[in-house]
């Protein structure tokens, strides 16, 4: 029996996270590195021989010498686990490059550089059969030469490459630059499990035929559907036998999104329920908010405290998008802007006639103009 993690894509560097603000960017830059500590922990209790990265360890190759020391400083920690580092697209294994000033710097004696294309021994009865990419992008199979690839007889062969599933994945002339892998390498090459990174969700190819995703999350999913975030805890019985794959998590952040439709203020605190609802730590969750629908004014300034205010403090990140929904002003709005039908007043009713009778173009004008207008007289009356 052989016990092994599967990850992929970690790719620390610079990220800029352009959706995240100047204050959350360098937090989701170190949750990309303090990932490794739950890595490794994750491996010493499964008992796992050693992880598995399969590619893009690094997110480009112009990366700074810190940079590059930091997740080895965090393998380190885990004497006891032997971790192989796979070049893949953001980070190929190119002439003075990345991965030779990698070498430069000293590895520790638990850390291994997956860059050539041989079988390398895991164990008396295990041996890796990398696939290294030394370019950005060509459309050659990198795992090719597995299939001819010798091992000892009775071995478990596991294959570790990155790259898109041939017909997986995007289509187009662009997809035709990508890494094309054998989708039934595995079969061909005999391999027991071949363990794939490039796509950053967990996906099962076939039994034996895995990515594994990100292990930390670096994109917007709908709960239940968020599988990021996740490394594979792999167990192969035998030779030939069908490999256990169980995910573990792993990120601290998690990142999802949603829609909700607005009406009223039963459906704000609906939708604050269910935001603060989506894990335990609300401080967790960096969430995707979209919401349309028409909101009296009042409610429309209830909105502003209580989610992009309140909400928004609650949550690692609140990414809003507000554009779908509109004010649409009553007569209780109307008369808290000015109950004297003076010239306020006046403007105001102006207002709601422009909205009633004009153009798309000038009835957003006017609904902004009104939600001005109450706002300015909700602060002149001390309103909260």
């Amino acid at each position: 029996m052989f016990r092994f993690l599967h990850t992929a894509d970690w790719q620390i560097g610079n990220r800029a996270f352009a959706f995240a603000d100047a204050e959350r960017a360098p937090l989701l830059r170190q949750a990309r590195v303090d990932v490794l500590d739950r890595i490794g922990e994750a491996a010493v209790a499964g008992d796992a021989a050693c992880v598995l990265v399969a590619g893009d360890v690094f997110d480009a190759e112009d990366l700074s010498n810190q940079t590059l020391l930091a997740p080895l400083e965090r393998m380190v920690r885990f004497p006891q686990v032997q971790w192989h580092l796979l070049p893949g697209n953001h980070d190929p294994d190119r002439p003075e490059r990345l991965w030779d000033r990698l070498a430069r710097l000293g590895l520790p004696r638990n850390v291994h550089l997956a860059r050539v294309a041989e079988p390398v021994p895991l164990a008396d009865n295990a041996y890796l059969l990398p696939a290294p990419l030394a370019a950005r992008g060509h459309s050659d199979d990198p795992t090719a030469w597995m299939d001819a690839a010798a091992t000892p007889a009775g071995a478990l062969r596991i294959g570790l490459a990155h790259g898109s599933i041939r017909d997986f994945g995007d289509s187009g002339a662009e997809s035709a630059l990508r890494e094309a892998i054998a989708p039934d390498r595995a079969r061909r090459a005999g391999l027991d499990y071949l363990a794939l990174g490039d796509w950053h969700r967990v996906r099962r190819i076939d039994a034996r035929t895995w990515y594994s995703g990100t292990p930390e999350p670096d994109a917007f999913y709908p709960p239940g559907e968020a599988d990021s975030g996740e490394v594979l805890a792999v167990t192969l019985l035998a030779p030939g036998a069908e490999p256990r794959v169980e995910p573990v998590r792993t990120g601290r952040y998690r990142w999802l999104q949603l829609t909700a439709a607005l009406h009223g203020g039963a459906d704000i605190d609906a939708l604050v329920a269910q935001a603060r609802g989506l894990d335990p730590d609300p401080g967790r969750v960096f969430l995707r908010l979209r919401v349309e629908g028409a909101l009296s004014l009042a409610d429309r300034a209830r909105f502003s405290t209580d989610v992009e205010e309140r909400l928004a403090a609650a949550l690692f990140g609140l990414n809003l998008d507000e554009s779908g929904l509109l004010p649409e002003p009553n007569a209780d709005d109307l008369d808290a802007i000015d109950r004297e039908g003076g010239l306020v007043r006046s403007a105001a009713d102006a207002l709601v006639r422009q909205i009633e009778s004009g153009g798309p173009d000038d009835a957003a004008t006017a609904r902004q103009a009104l939600a001005l207008l109450y706002g300015f007289a909700r602060h002149e009356g001390g309103g909260a």
